[in-house]
């Protein structure tokens, strides 16, 4: 059986090769820098091959100039349309209402269910964030979207308590503030190895991490290095039971970031795609613009 395991981290590009102003080169990132046989990938260093992986650039800007944004960004990957040559321009956070007829008919969650694969979105909001989105339908951002198009509803509190889906911070360490005292703060090595289990019960399952983008914009080093070394042990649960014979991970942003924290707005670097498992390469070779990640896990899978 082949399974495909998808972490979308969002505002990660190529950066340089600069600990004062890239957290990729302040972190200890032992799990990620292992992967890539400790060369952190970088501009100057953007192909990667080892055993275990291999890093590719992407083309985050689909060529449109100005700025990559999550709206068009994350509409492209998840749709396999250039969305920023549909609007004209590229458009975020939430995605522009030409694309919605898009991201509903075409989204990759619907694409595989129609050819009778399963699928899985493992992040749980808190209630008060679900309310928000049903009263701001318009203000849905594109994977949300994408998942309940699918019909599969967003998963909550006492779906994450029990196990079921995983926290949008990892650790689940804000849930109380929240006001779902219910729910255990986890580390991010049980939450990776919970992502791996619930992914055995799939065919494509998708975890989104959005706080990559929040400590870009925040310019905050401390922030950022916190949350790529929570990443870090995220993925070292996942690796402790994957399958190289069987499971594909992938990791891919939809525009550049906390790569540079010398200026608050993205980038136009290109976007690193990290495949681990025996697909790498298939998964390499074809992905080299963001509206090419559907059209490649739906081939791969189907």
């Amino acid at each position: 059986m082949k399974r495909v395991l998808m972490i979308f981290w969002d505002g990660v590009g190529y950066g340089k090769k600069d600990a004062a102003v890239n957290p990729f080169f302040r972190a200890s990132l032992p799990t990620f820098a292992g992967l890539c046989g400790g060369n952190i990938p970088s501009l100057r260093h953007q192909r990667i091959h080892t055993k275990r992986a291999r890093v590719a650039p992407v083309d985050a800007t689909c060529g449109m100039q100005g700025l990559p944004q999550s709206g068009t960004g994350q509409a492209a990957m998840f749709t396999g349309v250039n969305a920023p040559k549909i609007v004209g321009q590229h458009f975020g956070p939430y995605p522009h209402s030409s694309l919605h007829a898009a991201i509903r008919e075409k989204n990759l969650f619907t694409q595989l269910s129609r050819r009778g694969k399963k699928t899985y979105f493992a992040n749980a909001y808190p209630q008060r964030y679900l309310d928000y989105l049903a009263a701001h339908k318009a203000r849905t951002p594109v994977i949300a979207l994408s998942s309940i198009s699918a019909q599969q509803p967003l998963h909550d509190h006492a779906e994450l308590a029990a196990g079921k889906a995983i926290s949008a911070d990892i650790t689940a360490t804000r849930w109380n503030e929240f006001g779902h005292p219910d729910v255990d703060p986890v580390s991010a090595v049980e939450a990776g190895r919970r992502f791996y289990d619930l992914s055995c019960a799939v065919d494509f399952i998708l975890f989104e991490y959005f706080l990559t983008d929040f400590s870009g914009h925040s310019k905050n080093m401390n922030s950022a290095i916190e949350v790529l070394e929570r990443m870090d042990g995220f993925l070292a649960g996942i690796l402790e039971r994957f399958d190289e014979e069987h499971d594909t991970l992938l990791f891919i942003s939809d525009h550049g970031n906390i790569e540079d924290l010398s200026v608050k707005s993205h980038t136009r670097n290109p976007t690193p795609l990290i495949v681990v498992g025996k697909a790498k390469e298939f998964f390499t070779r074809r992905i080299r613009k963001l509206y090419h990640v559907t059209p490649a896990i739906v081939s791969f899978l189907t």
